[in-house]
């Protein structure tokens, strides 16, 4: 006896291709969703180059102020632009360096400026900077009493 032939099943001419558009759309879908994460991945660039700025700023401002607090017998040597009487050119070179240090840490246009205020002792550090990747203006404000 003879084996009966397989019978092959034809599709309907309305459904042939309907796999492919499928595939195409799935790509479409995959696309997009491979560029927002591309997206997604800038911005978490952006704010973490941002950060490390914020960072180093107040890594920079916690510094100058210890140094004031550490030193408080010379605490006009560590105003910046210098104000008063500097008895001690250690410190006077120190508060120099640290500016010098900070307008090299910090991206941008960097402006330091402390003060010291005789009559309460607070000492205030002031750093402003621009940001790396928004271009906006930054700024740090860090104060201590010294007396």
């Amino acid at each position: 006896m003879m084996s009966p032939v397989p019978h092959r099943r034809s599709t309907p001419r309305h459904l042939r291709g309907f796999g492919l558009i499928d595939a195409m759309i799935a790509l479409v879908i995959l696309a997009f969703g491979l560029l927002a994460m591309t997206r997604f991945q800038a911005r978490m660039i952006t704010a973490t180059t941002e950060s490390q700025g914020r960072l180093t700023a107040l890594q920079l401002g916690d510094e100058l102020l210890t140094h004031a607090l550490v030193d408080a017998g010379n605490v006009n040597c560590y105003t910046l632009p210098q104000v008063g009487v500097c008895a001690s050119v250690t410190a006077k070179a120190r508060a120099e360096d640290w500016a010098d240090r900070a307008a090299s840490a910090l991206p941008g246009t960097v402006t330091t400026q402390a003060s010291h205020n005789a009559a309460n002792g607070r000492f205030m550090v002031r750093l402003r900077w621009t940001g790396r990747e928004s271009n906006e203006q930054r700024t740090l404000e860090a104060a201590t009493d010294v007396r």
